[in-house]
C-alpha cells in the first residue's frame, strides 16, 4: 500500500466500534426507555421498554439510534450497553410475537435487530463470538429483505452489504462480486439528491475503501472494492462538485489504486501511471480544509516526492507534505508518524543549510 512506499507508514482506519474491557454498566434514558444493569455481567444488561400504549418498535429504534449516536461520539461503553439492550429487547419482542401468533413483524424490526447484532460483532474481540454475531445479523437482515418496503430498502441493502463485507474479510475471500451486487442494490435504492442518502452512499464508499486498505482481503478482492469505491465517488462528485467529502473519498480511492501498482521491488519513478493517479488525487485535495483530507494529501505528496528522480523536485514535494501536515496539526492531534516525518525533514534541511 501507499505507506510501504514512503517514510510515513499507511494509516489503518477502524471500521467500527472498538471493544472495551471495562465492565461498568451505565444508566441512561433514551427514547422513553430505561437501561437496567440487572446482572453483574454486563453482557446480560437489558433495556426495558415502557410497555404502555406506545409503539415498542418505535422505542426500540430510539434505543438503537441512541447507541449509534454514542458510538459516533466515542462513548463506547454506553454504546455497548445500548446495543446489548437492543438485542435483548428484540429477542423478547420476537418471543412475545411468536407466542401470540400474530402476523409478520414489520421489516424495520428485523433491520434494527440485525444492525445491532452487526455492531456487536464489530465490537467483539473474540473471533468465535464475532462469527456467531455475524451469522445472526445476516439471518435477521435477510428476514428484513424478504418483507422490506420501498422506504427501508436502501438501509436494509446497506446493512446487508456491511455484514457480507465483514464476513468476506473474516474468510479472506477472493470473490466479493456478490457483495458488490448488494452494494449496487443499496445505491440504486438510495439514489436521490437527498442529503441523508448522499451521506449514506459516501459512507458506503469510505467503508469499502477502508476494508480494501486494511489488508484483510486478497489483492483481487481489494482491487475490486477500490474500483467500486472509485466509481461511486466519481458519480457522487458529479452531482456534488463542491463537496469536500466527495473529493476526499475519490482521492483516497486514487491513492489506493496507485499503491496497488507498486510492488516491494518496483522503482516508483518507472511507473508513470502511479504519478498520474496521485497527481489527480492531490488536485482534488488542493482546497480541502478537513484534517483527514490534509493528512491524506500529505501522504500522497510524500509518495509523489518518492516518485521523483530529481532531488530538488523530491524536496519540493516533501516541503508541501510538511505544510499539509502542519495545517492538519493546527486542527487537532497529528499521528506520531507524521510528526516524526516533519522533525526528520526539518532536521535534515537544517543540516544541509549549515554545510
Amino acid at each position: 500500500m501507499a505507506g510501504e512506499d514512503s517514510t510515513a507508514p499507511k494509516r489503518k482506519r477502524p471500521m467500527g466500534l472498538k471493544a472495551r474491557s471495562a465492565k461498568k454498566p451505565a444508566t441512561v434514558t433514551a427514547a422513553g426507555a430505561q437501561e437496567v444493569a440487572d446482572f453483574a455481567d454486563e453482557t446480560t444488561a437489558t433495556v426495558m421498554l415502557r410497555g404502555d400504549d406506545t409503539n415498542e418498535i418505535d422505542e426500540l429504534e430510539g434505543i438503537f439510534d441512541s447507541a449509534m449516536e454514542a458510538l459516533a461520539e466515542g462513548e463506547d461503553e454506553r454504546a455497548l450497553t445500548l446495543l446489548r439492550g437492543s438485542v435483548h429487547e428484540s429477542d423478547r419482542l420476537l418471543r412475545l410475537h411468536d407466542t401470540q401468533g400474530e402476523g409478520e413483524l414489520e421489516p424495520r424490526f428485523y433491520y434494527i435487530y440485525g444492525s445491532a447484532l452487526f455492531s456487536l460483532a464489530e465490537a467483539s474481540q473474540d473471533i468465535e463470538d464475532r462469527g456467531v454475531y455475524l451469522e445472526l445479523a445476516l439471518h435477521r437482515l435477510e428476514q428484513a429483505q424478504e418483507i422490506m418496503t420501498e422506504d427501508i430498502k436502501g438501509r436494509v441493502y446497506m446493512a446487508l452489504a456491511k455484514v457480507k463485507l465483514e464476513m468476506a474479510a473474516e474468510a479472506g475471500s477472493e470473490d466479493v462480486d456478490g457483495v458488490v451486487q448488494v452494494l449496487d442494490q443499496a445505491v440504486s435504492a438510495l439514489e436521490t439528491n437527498d442529503g441523508e442518502a448522499i451521506e449514506q452512499m459516501l459512507a458506503a464508499s469510505d467503508l469499502v475503501l477502508s476494508l480494501a486498505d486494511s489488508q484483510r482481503l486478497p489483492t483481487r478482492a481489494s482491487s475490486r472494492l477500490v474500483a467500486w469505491g472509485m466509481a461511486q465517488a466519481r458519480s457522487l462528485l458529479q452531482s456534488q462538485p463542491d463537496s469536500d467529502e466527495c473529493r476526499c473519498v475519490l482521492a483516497r480511492a486514487l491513492w489506493l489504486q496507485a499503491s496497488a501498482m507498486i510492488g516491494e521491488d518496483d522503482e516508483i519513478s518507472e511507473k508513470p501511471e502511479f504519478a498520474k493517479l496521485l497527481s489527480e488525487a492531490v488536485e482534488l485535495l488542493e482546497k480541502t480544509e478537513s484534517s483527514d483530507g490534509l493528512i491524506l494529501r500529505g501522504e500522497i505528496e510524500i509518495n509523489l516526492g518518492n516518485a521523483q528522480d530529481d532531488e530538488m523536485e523530491m524536496e519540493q514535494w516533501y516541503t508541501r507534505a510538511v505544510a499539509s501536515f502542519r495545517r492538519a496539526q493546527e486542527m487537532g492531534e497529528l499521528p506520531e508518524q507524521f510528526v516524526q516525518f516533519i522533525d526528520d525533514f526539518e532536521n535534515e534541511s537544517d543540516e544541509s543549510d549549515s554545510e
